[in-house]
């Protein structure tokens, strides 16, 4: 079954359609030079009018564990999404499960990505100022050599035509999606919301 995430969620509107639409995971984003930024007591309203059949996400970026496991209690987070440069001993020390995110460059990022044993790896493009929600895609040549296709999660730049490709011709079935359903940052454009979402899920 083919799994999507809908990441930078800032608004209780947006969350609720996602429930409804039956998403898989929902991110909200604790990295204050994002545009799609939100604070704890946010999250916190947002959450409290969702019912627990979708998985939540907190992303971080360079973040301590001290204030991530805080956000993780306060929240009732289901996964934790390191989107910076942690060191794979973090993955340990988080009390909830994880997804690791990679920056996609011009290498591939086997042997790397191996030394993290969060449940997913998300790949995203490279982009020294952004960390996310870039709206770039990325040369999936370069993790076709990720033997555990289950573990991979995948963002940049998707759209309904690459998508299909991404199932049909790489084996490719969890994705992730922010930019691509916006009509501005951090606020989701529904129509857009509906198609991508009713297109990973047929």
């Amino acid at each position: 079954m083919n799994k999507i995430k809908i990441c930078g969620i800032t608004n209780t509107n947006d969350a609720l359609e996602c429930v409804k639409l039956k998403v898989d995971f929902i991110g909200f984003i604790f990295y204050k030079k994002s545009k799609r930024f939100i604070n704890l007591e946010q999250a916190q309203t947002i959450i409290k009018s969702l019912n627990t059949e979708i998985n939540k996400v907190g992303v971080f970026v360079n973040e301590t564990t001290q204030v991530i496991n805080e956000y993780v209690k306060a929240l009732g987070l289901d996964y934790v999404q390191l989107h910076g440069e942690e060191q794979p001993k973090m993955i340990e020390e988080i009390k909830c499960k994880t997804i690791k995110a990679f920056s996609v460059g011009s290498s591939s990022l086997k042997e790397v990505v191996l030394e993290y044993d969060s449940e997913y790896w998300l790949f995203d493009s490279s982009d020294d100022n952004l960390k996310g929600g870039t709206g770039k895609s990325f040369d999936w040549n370069l993790i076709t050599d990720i033997d555990s296709k289950n573990k991979i999660i995948l963002s940049g730049g998707l759209n309904e035509n690459n998508i299909v490709s991404a199932i049909e011709n790489r084996n490719i079935n969890f994705f992730d999606i922010c930019s691509g359903v916006e009509s501005s940052p951090g606020h989701k454009d529904i129509q857009k919301l509906k198609s991508i979402v009713n297109l990973v899920k047929s």
